[in-house]
């Protein structure tokens, strides 16, 4: 039988596909923000999938990920449904940048915003008003983000006690990231995939190719294929998921920043292991002359990585998985 899927404008009550916006907010001058919304229903019952992607607004690989894997549906093979916002954070999006740019002091990060706040600042009255129909409607959820990189490949789930963290180590291993952490509930607080997952919501989040010219097609088919996969295991494409491949899980994670500025070549790449001390980058002044190493703070796996080829003085240099373990 048919759910009834109502969000914003896009109406679902039978089998098949349909586009809606939600009214989210309102601009400075007045103007509605609305999220695009989409629905594929199938003729069979079965659990609902919602897909994020831009929740940061210059993170639209998963944008593109989720299209991807949406053309491919078909009503008449889907049990249950998928309920994807491939743009969450509008304002951010329009403007090519992470977070919105109408906040100025606080709460610019919608990632750390949910379930939001109907009194807060504008960025966390969209969270809410997103997170509200997300609780309402999701049996299992997916939050796409971009890095820097085009080698970008790793993923991260909510080890929650029970049902809610098996069931997302399921969907992290069909969806078979080899670079995954299990993450540990008091991280990542105010993210949609933690709040989630404390409502009772199973999830991932991955993390998935590089922005401008890093962005790549070939990581879109890429994980479009493996978010099939997941679908297939969950039940709600026919077919049996391909078989989880070696994962690598780790505890936690690092961000370094860097110390310096300076022409940089990076000498790692996604996936790399690295001890502490490693070199991870050269300086150059702007004659050419070497001025110095980049050196890894601990040891662990590349998750993300500077390419450079110019980085600033406090921009992000390298991001670390510690303690990689087979899984």
């Amino acid at each position: 039988m048919a759910k009834k899927i109502i969000i914003g404008t896009a109406s679902s009550t039978k089998a098949g596909r349909v586009t809606g916006a939600l009214d989210v907010g309102s601009a400075p001058d007045g103007a509605k923000i609305a999220v695009p919304v989409v629905i594929v229903q199938g003729e069979k019952d079965g659990p609902v999938l919602w897909l994020h992607g831009s929740v940061h607004g210059n993170e639209y690989c998963g944008t593109y990920i989720i299209h991807e894997f949406l053309r491919g549906l078909k009503p008449a093979e889907l049990s249950g449904a998928v309920v994807a916002i491939p743009v969450v954070n509008v304002p951010a999006f329009q403007s090519n940048r992470r977070t919105s740019p109408f906040e100025i002091f606080n709460g610019g990060d919608m990632n750390r915003q949910f379930p939001g706040d109907a009194a807060g600042v504008a960025t966390q009255q969209m969270a809410g008003v997103i997170f509200e129909q997300l609780k309402r409607y999701a049996g299992v959820f997916v939050d796409f983000h971009t890095a820097i990189t085009p080698d970008v490949r790793w993923a991260l789930f909510p080890k929650a006690d029970g049902e809610v963290g098996a069931t997302s180590e399921k969907i992290a291993r069909t969806f078979g990231y080899r670079d995954t952490l299990p993450a540990p509930m008091s991280i990542l607080a105010g993210s949609a995939l933690m709040t989630a997952a404390k409502a009772g919501i199973p999830g991932l989040i991955v993390e998935c190719g590089g922005k401008g010219p890093a962005f790549t097609t070939d990581a879109v088919r890429d994980a479009s294929e493996r978010l099939r996969n997941v679908a297939r295991a969950l039940g709600i494409l026919p077919g049996s998921a391909k078989a989880a491949q070696p994962m690598t899980f780790f505890s936690n994670f690092l961000w370094v920043t860097a110390s310096r500025g300076g022409l940089f070549e990076k000498t790692v790449s996604c996936g790399d292991r690295i001890v502490e001390g490693a070199v991870i980058g050269r300086y150059s002044d702007v004659w050419g002359n070497p001025v110095g190493d980049a050196r890894a703070p601990q040891g662990g796996v590349v998750l993300a990585i500077n390419g450079g080829p110019v980085i600033g003085q406090g921009e992000t240099l390298i991001h670390i998985g510690l303690d990689p373990r087979p899984a």
